[in-house]
């Protein structure tokens, strides 16, 4: 698959508000943050003994700063 190609999931209304909401206070788009919580599943199936699967931290996937460790899956 190519690496800028995109597929569409239905969400329910509720959760994909709430997301943004953590999103916004992140200060990034709720694609950004929902992609970061989908590498951190995928490490989680992937990795289960590794750090980054042990608990969610934002920061550990937000390539904005210096503190963007976390394995990316795609």
């Amino acid at each position: 698959m190519d690496k800028n190609s995109t597929k569409r999931v239905a969400l329910d209304a509720n959760g994909v508000d709430k997301l943004a909401q953590i999103a916004a206070e992140h200060g990034v788009s709720l694609r950004v943050y929902l992609e970061a919580l989908m590498h951190f599943a995928i490490s989680q199936s992937e990795r289960p003994g590794s750090w980054e699967a042990q608990g969610f931290n934002f920061s550990n996937y937000d390539t904005r700063g210096d503190s963007a460790f976390a394995d990316r899956w795609f």
